[in-house]
C-alpha cells in the first residue's frame, strides 16, 4: 500500500473525492461481514433469564477456533485465579469472563480470521497489547472489576475501525489515504461497535479522540485507555510490538508462581500473537536470590 498512500498526504484524496460517500459505502459494506457465525447467537448472553443448556450451545455456534480461545483465556491465571480446577464448560467460560468480555472477545477473533495480513496483524496486535495493558494499568491504581473490564474491551477495539477499512481496500481494491483512515477510523469502529450489538459505552471510548471533563466517570476511563494505547502506539513504532519489563516466575515457584510478564505472554499466545510481544525479564535482587538458594538447599535436605 506503500507509494501511494505516501503521496496521498500532500495530494488530492483518492476518488471517490466525496468523503462522505466513501465513509458511507465503508461502513455499509459493515452489512457484509462474514464472522463465520450469526452474531446474533450472542445475544443469549444478554438475557439475565437465560438457561445454562442456551449458553454452553454458544460454543458449537462459534466453532472451534474461538471456542478453544475463550475456554484458554477462561483457564488462565489472570482470570482464573480464584478457581480450582479445570473450566470443562462454556458456562463457567461466561461465568469467569463475564458476559461483555466474552461477546465482545468472541467478535474480536472472529475479525482476526478475516485477515491476516502483516498490517491487519499488527493493528489487532496493538488492540489487543492496548487492551492487556488497560486492564493491567486500572488494576495497580485499585480500579473496580468493572472499570477494569471497561478499559480493557475499550482498547480491544481501539483501532478496530482501521480493520473495517482494510477489509473494505481488499474487497475493492480502493487505496485508502493514510489522512482519511487516521480521520475516520473512529467513526467506522463505532459502527461496528453498533452494528454488531456490543456494549455502547465501548463506541463512547473509540470515538473520544481527547480527554474530556464534560462527564466526571469518563476521565479515569478515557485516561487509563488513552495512556495504554500511547505506551502501546509508541513501543510498536520503536520495535515493531509491544515491549515490557516485568519480574517473571522462577523455576520452582518460590519468589512468583505468576507476573504481570508471564500472564501477559500467556494471553499473547493463546491469542496467536506472540510475535508481537517481548518481556524484559528484571534482574533478581540479591534478597531474591539469597532466598531461592536457601529454599533449594532446604528441599534438597528434605
Amino acid at each position: 500500500m506503500g507509494a501511494a498512500m505516501a503521496d496521498d498526504q500532500t495530494a488530492a484524496p483518492p476518488l471517490p473525492a466525496d468523503e462522505g460517500g466513501l465513509l458511507a459505502a465503508i461502513e455499509q459494506s459493515l452489512e457484509e461481514i462474514n464472522l463465520g457465525f450469526d452474531y446474533r447467537v450472542l445475544n443469549v448472553l444478554d438475557d439475565e433469564e437465560a438457561h445454562p443448556p442456551q449458553i454452553e450451545a454458544l460454543k458449537d455456534h462459534l466453532g472451534t477456533v474461538i471456542a478453544a480461545r475463550l475456554f484458554s483465556l477462561a483457564n488462565s491465571v489472570h482470570y482464573g485465579k480464584l478457581r480450582s480446577g479445570q473450566i470443562t464448560r462454556f458456562v463457567d467460560v461466561v461465568k469467569h469472563l463475564g458476559t461483555e468480555t466474552t461477546k465482545s472477545t468472541a467478535i474480536f477473533i472472529a475479525l482476526m480470521g478475516l485477515s491476516n495480513t502483516d498490517e491487519s496483524r499488527c493493528i489487532f496486535a496493538r488492540n489487543y497489547g492496548t487492551s492487556q495493558l488497560a486492564d493491567v494499568i486500572a488494576g495497580q491504581f485499585g480500579m473496580s472489576g468493572n472499570v477494569r473490564s471497561r478499559v480493557a474491551l475499550g482498547g480491544l477495539f481501539i483501532e478496530i475501525g482501521k480493520i473495517v477499512m482494510l477489509l473494505y481496500t481488499e474487497k475493492t481494491g480502493q487505496v485508502l489515504a493514510p489522512g482519511f483512515i487516521e480521520r475516520h477510523h473512529r467513526r467506522v469502529g463505532a459502527q461496528l461497535i453498533e452494528c454488531f450489538a456490543l456494549p455502547e459505552v465501548l463506541g463512547a471510548i473509540i470515538t473520544q479522540p481527547h480527554f474530556t471533563f464534560v462527564k466526571k466517570e469518563h476521565l479515569g476511563t478515557l485516561a487509563l485507555v488513552g495512556m495504554a494505547h500511547a505506551v502501546v502506539t509508541s513501543s510498536f513504532a520503536e520495535y515493531g510490538k509491544l515491549v515490557v519489563q516485568s519480574s517473571m516466575p522462577d523455576p520452582e515457584g518460590i519468589l512468583y508462581k505468576s507476573t504481570v510478564g508471564s500472564m501477559l505472554m500467556s494471553h499473547f499466545q493463546i491469542m496467536g500473537l506472540g510475535a508481537y510481544l517481548k518481556v524484559v525479564p528484571t534482574d533478581l535482587s540479591e534478597q531474591e536470590r539469597h532466598l531461592i538458594e536457601r529454599c533449594q538447599s532446604e528441599s534438597e535436605q528434605r
